[in-house]
């Protein structure tokens, strides 16, 4: 199980086609937290309509003036191959540096 002291928060963004449902990538997002919080890099993924891996190369990209670290799904459905990713970006204070506006 997951520990820390204190509160930890932030958001994620997802880019992905439309093989999977809401539930499912819910489910993708949840790990991907977890992998950030723990400092995994990659890890197996399973679910009902899905089974495949998920990982990160450690790379921090931008939306916008939003970061994060970036996670990759490379997946296998009932109804083909898929992808997503997702950027996990944390808003916890010190835990990373701001990005300039200037």
């Amino acid at each position: 199980m997951l520990e820390h002291n204190g509160l930890r928060w932030g958001y994620v963004f997802l880019k992905a086609s439309s093989y999977l449902n809401t539930d499912e990538f819910q489910e993708l997002m949840i790990q991907a937290v977890e992998m950030f919080l723990a400092g995994e890099t990659e890890r197996n993924v399973k679910g009902s309509e899905y089974e495949g891996r998920l990982f990160t190369e450690q790379r921090y990209e931008l939306i916008g003036t939003m970061g994060g670290q970036r996670f990759d799904a490379d997946i296998e459905t009932s109804r083909g191959r898929d992808k997503a990713s997702f950027l996990v970006n944390e808003q916890t204070q010190g835990a990373g540096t701001s990005i300039s506006l200037n």
